[in-house]
């Protein structure tokens, strides 16, 4: 679950991270408030809130510089669509700022701590030069990336915190409760993701400019403060109705819809498609357990993405009954009239019973025998 700066500034500052003084609108008439109330010079910084990374080049960061010009700024963020390299061509809509006090920068440096799946670790990732240029920074000199591995069995140790405070070139003293409050943080929140850029010297200080935090979605029954966290407005509908019914839904930018049941087979799935030349446009794991209802959902909402020009359904039946999952994707392509080719490949329990219910529903089912046939057979329809 992603947050908003704001909300992970919260998080920085309980760790004892130093962050800047911040105040949140949710409109002008707020905007007003909080700058009459804490900035009655109007000096300053103005973040647009939304999940995504990239703002201040798109134009989602601004400096005011008195009263008035505070509040053209803020008027020029609110219902302004970002665009960045995270948000996709879409973009998404400011309804939220966050205003927070100038601060004097001398050096930026970026610094996050994450799971490293390659080594299964907790792993701190520094880098000297911090700001808007990172991701680029990293394609052209990797070797200005320090990547500390943090030893489970030990812990943050002294020899990480100096290696990261050599990497940094700062003072290892005030490096020290910086790092063991991101790390008793992510520990404590179940976090998957905190990353702080730029993290500044400021007067001699170091201060965590903007905070991006991801919290493990799965943990949350161990966080139920947590969950009003959330900002539904910030997530993709479509998944948000998938995870209604414990199914599993990611957008991509592909041309062909996948529904599986499991991630495994999903990956699979669209690892075919790629091979024979297409784009995954999304997928749908329906789990293990399944019903009529879910494998209309399901259905549903791969079908509803803009960018589908047909709908793949591959299913290994073990949990998962495949004569409930076929009478789903009758009724869903009845009631949504659903013109679209939808190819289908079902094996396991019950798919004998599964294929009759599509024969006989009458619906131009394309069947097939394995994902390979499965995938060739949607590409053939594709390029008719």
């Amino acid at each position: 679950m992603n947050l908003h700066e704001y909300q992970a500034k919260q998080f920085l500052k309980k760790y004892g991270i130093p962050v800047p003084t911040g105040y949140l609108a949710n409109d002008m008439k707020e905007t007003e408030t909080v700058l009459d109330e804490h900035f009655p010079d109007g000096k300053a910084v103005l973040k647009a809130q939304i999940h995504s990374g990239g703002r201040g080049k798109a134009g989602g960061v601004l400096i005011s510089q008195n009263r008035e010009d505070a509040l053209e700024k803020a008027r020029s963020l609110f219902g302004k669509t970002l665009v960045t390299k995270q948000t996709g061509p879409k973009g998404k809509v400011v309804r939220k700022i966050y205003l927070e006090t100038p601060s004097s920068v001398e050096k930026e440096m970026y610094l996050s701590l994450l799971i490293d799946t390659n080594t299964a670790k907790h792993t701190f990732i520094a880098c000297k030069d911090g700001g808007t240029s990172i991701e680029e920074l990293a394609e052209s000199h990797p070797e200005a990336i320090l990547k500390c591995a943090i030893e489970p069995s030990t812990g943050l140790t002294e020899t990480d915190i100096e290696e990261i405070a050599t990497h940094l070139d700062v003072d290892e003293n005030e490096l020290r409760p910086i790092l063991e409050g991101l790390y008793e943080m992510f520990l404590k929140e179940d976090c998957t993701l905190i990353e702080i850029n730029p993290l500044a010297v400021s007067n001699e200080k170091l201060i965590a400019l903007d905070g991006k935090v991801t919290l493990d979605s799965d943990a949350l029954f161990r966080h139920k403060e947590n969950i009003e966290l959330q900002d539904l407005e910030e997530e993709d509908p479509l998944e948000l109705e998938a995870s209604e019914f414990g199914m599993n839904y990611v957008s991509l930018d592909g041309e062909i819809g996948c529904i599986c049941n499991g991630a495994g087979l999903g990956m699979s799935t669209m690892d075919t498609i790629f091979h024979y030349g297409g784009k995954p446009a999304n997928f749908m794991d329906t789990g293990g357990t399944i019903t009529v209802e879910k494998a209309y959902r399901a259905f549903k909402v791969v079908s509803e993405s803009e960018n589908v020009k047909g709908v793949i359904v591959n299913i290994f039946g073990g949990i998962a009954r495949t004569d409930l999952i076929a009478e789903g994707l009758v009724k869903a392509i009845r009631e949504l009239n659903y013109q679209r080719p939808v190819v289908v490949r079902m094996e396991g329990n019950r798919a004998d019973v599964a294929m009759e219910t599509l024969k006989e529903s009458h619906i131009p089912f394309i069947l097939a025998e394995n994902c390979s046939d499965a995938v060739q057979k949607m590409m053939k329809e594709l390029n008719k």
